[in-house]
């Protein structure tokens, strides 16, 4: 080999300085295309959340428009979205255009859909058939019912004059000739006077006896 052929050693170390410098900026991009297919992925996702959201939203815009408002009302008028057919020769109707039509003609209605729209007739309450007797709510079986109470005495004691105010005067109690069958009869008389009648009828029956 002349000394043409040899190369320059510091020419040499440039080649192997530019070789490690290239191989650096390879991994380098390896670790950055890493990066961006991570955030592309990461992109994506996002991407489809976002038309996810989109689709929800415009769900609910139409369903609101064709007067439905309700989640699960919804839900049902997706689900028969998703079950119409185009006619041959047309294109599928947006769904848009679908609940358009149902709020225009409720007769196109799906039945299990037709009572979640807003201009839907209440259902009739239910009435019992004529003739019918109405038999009304048992007792509750946990709580006895109360006894009935015995109705108070009526005292036949003189009122007292309503512009006065004062309170009735008690009836005398009547001497042994004084007692009568109605004096007797009376509740009152006869609890408040109980011992002394009987004093007196045992006085009068001993009267009698020792007559004879």
């Amino acid at each position: 080999m002349s000394d043409a052929d040899m190369v320059p050693r510091s020419r040499l170390n440039e080649e192997i300085a530019k070789r490690k410098e290239l191989e650096a900026d390879l991994a380098g991009l390896k670790t950055s295309l890493t990066t961006f297919e991570a955030k592309a992925a990461e992109a994506e996702t996002l991407r489809a959340q976002l038309a996810k959201a989109t689709a929800e939203h415009d769900t609910f815009r139409v369903g609101v428009e064709a007067g439905i408002t309700d989640a699960e009302g919804l839900e049902l008028a997706r689900y028969f979205y998703d079950k119409v057919q185009p006619s041959e020769g047309e294109e599928r109707p947006s769904f848009a255009d679908y609940m358009g039509k149902l709020k225009a003609d409720p007769t196109a209605r799906p039945k299990a859909l037709g009572a979640y729209f807003a201009d839907a007739a209440p259902p009739a309450a239910a009435s019992a058939p004529q003739g019918a007797t109405v038999t009304p709510p048992a007792a509750n079986p946990s709580k006895p019912a109360a006894p009935a109470q015995p109705a108070a005495p009526r005292s036949t004691a003189p009122l007292p004059p309503a512009a006065s105010g004062a309170a009735p005067a008690p009836a005398p109690s009547p001497s042994a000739a004084g007692w009568s069958r109605d004096t007797i009869a009376d509740p009152a008389s006869y609890a408040a006077n109980r011992a002394d009648l009987l004093k007196q009828a045992s006085a009068a029956l001993a009267n009698k006896l020792g007559t004879r």
